[in-house]
């Protein structure tokens, strides 16, 4: 799976991050799916003035924020996405739209 990570935006208080917007797409050889999602971050990884956080920091922090288990919950949820995608579907009159449906 090649995964692309952003972070579209960023929101601070006392100088400090405290949230962010994050997009993540992730691809096989044969699909493409996307997420997007709001991180709060609490007090005590808010310390480092917004002008020294780097873009890779922000990611850094909700990947390692994001993991349950040893696996990452986002990185988890695409790539169950990208292996339903993957399955043998059954036949769809061209004029519907696909479904997703997701099993929990």
């Amino acid at each position: 799976m090649n995964v692309l990570w952003k972070i579209l935006d960023i929101d601070g208080k006392d100088g400090v991050i405290s949230a962010a917007k994050y997009f993540v797409r992730a691809s096989d050889e044969q699909n493409t799916v996307e997420t997007e999602g709001n991180w709060y971050f609490d007090a005590k990884q808010a310390i480092i003035p917004i002008a020294q956080v780097t873009e890779q920091m922000v990611i850094d922090w909700i990947k390692s924020g994001s993991m349950v288990d040893g696996r990452n919950v986002i990185l988890d949820r695409l790539q169950e996405q990208l292996d339903e995608l993957s399955k043998e579907k059954t036949m769809v009159a061209p004029w519907l739209p696909p479904v997703f449906t997701l099993k929990v």
